[in-house]
């Protein structure tokens, strides 16, 4: 175990142990650059438990991993940030430098700087669990394996000290190091479609507990009742990366009635507690009754920042550009909450009058029977009905209302993220009956500019009017063409190490969106891309956009719900400017790719900013 000696210096020469190189155009990378493998966890969490109490604006989330941190950045706030105004209001740059350049150099500042003279002590968890059973499916083989008894495996398994090395792979999810090698286990080989919440499971030479019920490979050997993630604590994940871990045997307690508690492991501080707990729109509100839910409806915004170090996602829209647009267009603060509608839409009734805008994949909308127009302020009267039906081009739509979606908020965002049932109405999709709140929605009153609009069009006859304009969406521009859709994307980090076939293969493929693709992932039938190593990568930070490519050699462009960390190679990383296109990819389009630079892609971010910063100041200038 190690001590979180926060006067201390950064371990063995500070900035100079690490090397930086990017992951896409949103995130960096800093690793160990002299890498000792999985033993560098330590010193990745002091880097960064270093890096938050130095965090500056322009970092979104900061993911440690076991031999490198991730951190996710805003490339226009950066560059922002080293830009002066202009008249318009729009900033120019001081530097001739990308954002990434920028990102590094303040990192390296960051790391550089003096650590506070605070000493935190690392926290030990006490983690009660239910060896075998009904609760450990896998205790028997895993011993046979091991050629221990079941008895010895989870005595050794309780007596070793574990510590937290990362977090991943779904919110709350530890990865633990410190399993005795004679207990080490192989994954399954069919792995299970339910592993239950509180899952204690072996894989390779790491322990693990499964936060929330999901799919798994891990041989199972026992269960918790301890709630490792709960969006409803002030602390939501109970483990944090660096933390101290040990399981306890004891039989089943009972449900409702379990804690867990954590101490420091010096014992000076006065017996410090951390306790969890097992957690035991009415019909006249203002907004949208469903009549029909669609395929696969729900409420999002621009996602959660500051918590993929937890394993949760930032999630949020898919089509980001469609959902900014959609809100301007009714005078909604751009990262405001709206209806993500995806392949066939919903059938919704208004209950008030409102002012809508629908923006993305035309799903051939109507109200009252008569065409709905896009890309424009609609305003619609008490009792109208939309319906939407499948979508003829694209694949997502999005639908904002005057004054945004008033349901709670959830750790900072209004977005569903239906694997941890969390946003939302309830974590979940849209169903038949739901009333989906709409106006006031917390700060986010309707504006006086939507207001005229209102007024103004509610003076013409009909169960609806729209405005004159519309706003041109210039996001799918040249996206794409008679060969599909084309996606720029930029080589990433394990690019190398694939041969030189699949290298050009990557670029000259017309790859098929498969049928199981979802906001997690966009899957991609083609021909297999070859790994000219066989070497397994350590889990490290992904973030979307990033295409990895599993052992059969298909590749998986990961999406808005993508998982926080992975293990796959990544051959390829689609440029942040052309994600609106991935998002609007449906089963069985045609997906190219097209070779980008960083330093491109970073600018082409920064010019389709400038683009939306335009068409928000054209809008507030057309009152009616």
């Amino acid at each position: 175990m190690f001590e979180n000696d926060d006067a201390s210096p950064l371990p063995r020469g500070g900035a100079e142990r690490f090397r930086f190189y990017p992951l896409g155009d949103r995130a960096i990378v800093i690793e160990c650059s002299e890498s000792g493998g999985a033993a560098d966890w330590s010193a990745m969490a002091q880097l960064a438990n270093h890096v938050e109490a130095n965090r500056e604006r322009w970092m979104i989330d900061i993911v440690p991993a076991y031999t490198n941190v991730t951190i996710v950045y805003d490339p226009v706030l950066l560059w922002r940030e080293e830009s002066e105004t202009d008249a318009s209001g729009w900033s120019m740059p001081l530097t001739g430098n990308v954002p990434y350049e920028l990102a590094e150099q303040r990192l390296l500042d960051v790391i550089n700087r003096e650590r506070s003279g605070r000493t935190e002590s690392v926290r030990v968890v006490e983690i009660p669990v239910c060896y075998g059973g009904e609760d450990g499916p896998d205790l028997a083989e895993a011993a046979a394996y091991a050629g221990l008894t079941e008895v010895e495996l989870c005595r050794r398994h309780a007596e070793a000290d574990y510590q937290v090395a990362m977090i991943g792979f779904m919110p709350g999810f530890p990865y633990l190091i410190g399993l005795p090698e004679s207990i080490a286990q192989p994954r399954k080989a069919v792995p299970r479609l339910r592993v239950e919440a509180g899952a204690v499971g072996i894989a390779g030479g790491q322990t693990g507990v499964y936060p929330l019920a999901s799919p798994g490979g891990w041989q199972l050997i026992g269960r918790t009742p301890i709630k490792l993630f709960d969006a409803e604590r002030g602390e939501p994940s109970l483990l944090r990366s660096g933390d101290a871990v040990r399981f306890v045997p004891v039989e089943k307690p009972p449900i409702g009635d379990e804690q867990v508690v954590a101490v420091p492991n010096d014992g000076e501080s006065g017996g410090r507690q951390l306790r969890a707990t097992a957690a035991g729109a009415s019909d006249d509100e203002a907004g949208f009754r469903v009549r029909k839910p669609g395929l696969h409806t729900t409420i999002q915004d621009m996602g959660r920042a500051g918590y993929r170090s937890i394993g949760l996602p930032a999630g949020g829209a898919m089509d980001s550009y469609a959902l900014r647009v959609a809100n301007l267009l009714v005078g909604n603060e751009e990262a405001a909450a709206a209806l993500e509608l995806t392949l066939v839409g919903p059938e919704l009734a208004a209950q008030d009058d409102m002012l809508i805008a629908v923006c993305g994949a035309y799903m051939a909308p109507t109200i009252d029977g008569e065409e709905l127009p896009m890309w424009r302020p609609v305003w619609v009267r008490s009792g109208a009905v939309l319906r939407f039906g499948s979508a003829l081009s694209g694949c997502r739509a999005y639908i904002a209302v005057a004054g945004g979606i008033g349901v709670p908020a959830v750790m900072g965002s209004r977005s569903t993220y239906t694997r941890a049932a969390l946003g939302g109405l309830g974590g979940r999709l849209l169903a038949a009956g739901d009333v989906v709140p709409c106006g006031a929605a917390g700060a986010a009153a309707a504006s006086r500019w939507a207001a005229a609009w209102m007024a103004a069009l509610a003076a013409r006859p009909g169960s609806w009017a729209a405005a004159p304009w519309f706003a041109q969406p210039l996001a799918y521009g040249g996206g794409s063409d008679e060969h599909g859709i084309w996606l720029r994307a930029m080589p990433g980090s394990e690019f190398g190490q694939f041969s030189q076939a699949a290298r050009t293969a990557f670029y000259r493929e017309r790859y098929r969106v498969a049928p199981d693709s979802d906001r997690m992932g966009c899957r991609l039938d083609g021909s297999p891309l070859t790994r000219t190593t066989h070497a397994e990568l350590l889990s490290h930070g992904v973030t979307a956009g990033a295409v990895q490519v599993p052992p059969g050699g298909g590749p998986i462009v990961l999406a808005a719900d993508c998982q926080t960390t992975g293990g796959y190679p990544k051959i390829a990383h689609v440029a942040g400017v052309d994600l609106p296109l991935l998002a609007q990819a449906k089963p069985g389009d045609t997906i190219r790719f097209r070779h980008v630079s960083l330093e491109e892609a970073q600018r082409l971010e920064l010019a389709r900013e400038r683009e939306l910063r335009r068409l928000a100041l054209a809008m507030r200038c057309r009152l009616p």
